[in-house]
């Protein structure tokens, strides 16, 4: 093996060392964790790690389209076991909130998200929405969830559920209130009440 070969090598090992090491690291300090922390994880200099990741954002970047498809994965595995529109929406939301709560990478990507739902987002965020959208329509089709509850509304129910899951600030009882108003949602049939 040449020499330009071995470097160009060691650049890749590097570049997986720094992937995995940032996924482990921003998994236990969250993304604002300090790149010297994933250099030191992936027992390279700060230098290498900004020789390959100029920012936070590349480094975070090249890590989104991993999170986004493990969740994917996820979400539609735990939609199999889902049988009526209903129970498929409300697994849609608790599936989402587990994953948001545990992948920060996940988090970030729907924190980063434009607050529109006319918005495309390049990480494969789109695809996630998708499905919730997707079990929206046939909630409405089987009126079973208010026709006032729009795409918009779900997609603010993830988007607020990212900002404050990041935010120490945040009141105690915000998950109460994000549930609340999924619960109130739903339609009420006079037998129910």
């Amino acid at each position: 093996m040449t020499r330009t070969a071995n470097a160009r090598q060691d650049a890749r090992d590097n570049t997986a060392k720094l992937q995995s090491a940032a996924l482990v690291i921003f998994a236990r300090l969250g993304i604002n964790a300090p790149l010297e922390a994933i250099a030191k994880e992936a027992g390279v200099s700060i230098g290498t790690l900004y020789n390959r990741y100029a920012t936070r954002e590349e480094l975070l970047e090249a890590l989104m389209p991993g999170a986004i498809e493990q969740a994917n994965s996820t979400l539609t595995e735990a939609l199999k076991e889902s049988s009526d529109p209903k129970s498929s929406l409300e697994l849609f939301f608790n599936t989402m909130m587990d994953l948001q709560r545990t992948d920060s990478m996940l988090n970030a990507a729907l924190h980063a998200l434009p607050n529109t739902t006319a918005s495309t987002n390049s990480d494969g965020c789109d695809e996630l929405l998708a499905i919730g959208y997707r079990l929206l329509d046939q909630c409405h089709t089987a009126k079973v969830l208010s026709e006032d509850f729009g795409k918009q509304d779900l997609f603010n129910i993830l988007w607020l559920f990212s900002k404050a899951i990041c935010d120490p600030a945040a009141p105690n009882d915000w998950e109460h209130t994000i549930r609340l108003l999924i619960d109130t949602a739903w339609v009420r049939h006079p037998t129910q009440l």
